[in-house]
């Protein structure tokens, strides 16, 4: 058994009563093609084929093409329809849907290659708008955001909660993504409120897991390929910068706990609260993979593509855990472990 089939295998174990809420829903994905998107259709995949709940989705992409090369057995699985569009303008599907997943924005790859402010800002809001237009008609009651930490603008090495009332700096063009990810709340919220929908807010920090991008930006990306080929872990800056990291099979029960919640418009923190410097990622990542190898810390000023640079990013979890009983339930080395295994398998 593969470390995918084990992982979706323990999704399914870990939250029971779950699953049934979401017999014979109709969903509709924004975003569905990315990181988190092709953990959301995996997990569905599997719940259908083992509890036989008839989990229908219907996710917006701009390529459909390049999605179902890159995943044939979802496509094929029967479950699943790709719409064509762009979340600021797209056609809107007919029928009626249960439960919306709003994930799209601006991807990592085209913040990487230094996507413009105004967009990536342009993208959120007038995207979250079109979507919003189109939730009116669509019959759904439960709505899920998917929101960043970056919302809570500079962050100290304190956990953040939800209750904080820091934001980003409406001066400084690199927080294009949190002023947007604000507005996009807001929207989301007023609706909520006007029509009467389950809206649940994941304020997503960070995560590493099977289906990462690994020639971006994240840190642990770069350093679990850097050691999977044998080669000196690098950090550019003086790893003193503190984040945490959940693995993806958690963070999959995690959005669709909120997805399926009911209630007034809520927020949650999304992530770890067990953050760790960069210099001793760097370690926990050679110890596990590559025992013995070296580690290179340059000292140059730490520099963060498409976001102000931060010296904490950590989530305070208490209102998941209070509240839903969410938990961080991979340790950071297994999660580490496991993703390596799968990249290299």
């Amino acid at each position: 058994m593969n470390i995918l089939t084990k992982d979706l295998q323990t999704l399914l174990e870990r939250r029971p009563a779950l699953w049934p809420e979401l017999a014979d829903a109709s969903l509709f994905i924004t975003g569905g093609t990315g990181w988190f998107g092709h953990w959301l259709l995996e997990t569905i995949a599997h719940v259908n084929q083992t509890l036989d709940l008839d989990i229908r989705a219907t996710v917006l992409t701009r390529n459909p093409e390049k999605f179902a090369q890159q995943a044939p057995h979802l496509v094929h699985a029967g479950f699943l329809t790709l719409h064509q569009g762009d979340i600021r303008n797209f056609v809107f599907p007919k029928g009626q849907f249960t439960h919306i997943a709003h994930m799209a924005a601006t991807s990592a790859r085209e913040t990487f290659m230094g996507a413009n402010a105004q967009e990536k800002f342009n993208t959120l809001v007038d995207g979250t708008r079109h979507l919003l237009e189109f939730a009116a008609g669509s019959g759904a009651k439960h709505l899920l955001i998917t929101s960043s930490g970056v919302v809570y603008g500079a962050q100290n090495h304190a956990p953040c909660r939800e209750e904080s009332d820091s934001a980003p700096d409406t001066c400084d063009p690199q927080t294009a993504l949190g002023q947007g990810k604000r507005a996009a709340e807001f929207l989301c919220a007023a609706y909520a409120a006007q029509h009467g929908i389950n809206l649940s807010i994941a304020r997503c920090f960070s995560f590493v897991g099977p289906f990462m991008p690994m020639n971006l930006h994240y840190a642990i990306g770069d350093f679990i390929a850097q050691a999977s080929r044998g080669e000196p872990i690098v950090i550019k800056g003086d790893g003193k910068p503190v984040r945490s990291y959940l693995y993806a099979a958690d963070l999959a029960i995690w959005l669709f706990t909120l997805l399926t919640r009911q209630g007034a418009p809520r927020i949650y923190n999304v992530g770890s609260s067990s953050g760790l410097t960069l210099s001793d990622l760097a370690t926990t990542v050679r110890d596990t993979i590559n025992p013995g190898g070296e580690i290179r810390v340059l000292g140059n000023p730490d520099y963060s593509v498409g976001n102000p640079v931060r010296n904490g990013y950590v989530p305070d979890i208490r209102r998941a855990r209070e509240e839903l009983a969410l938990e961080t339930w991979t340790p950071l080395e297994t999660a580490i472990q496991r993703t390596f295994r799968w990249f290299s398998s």
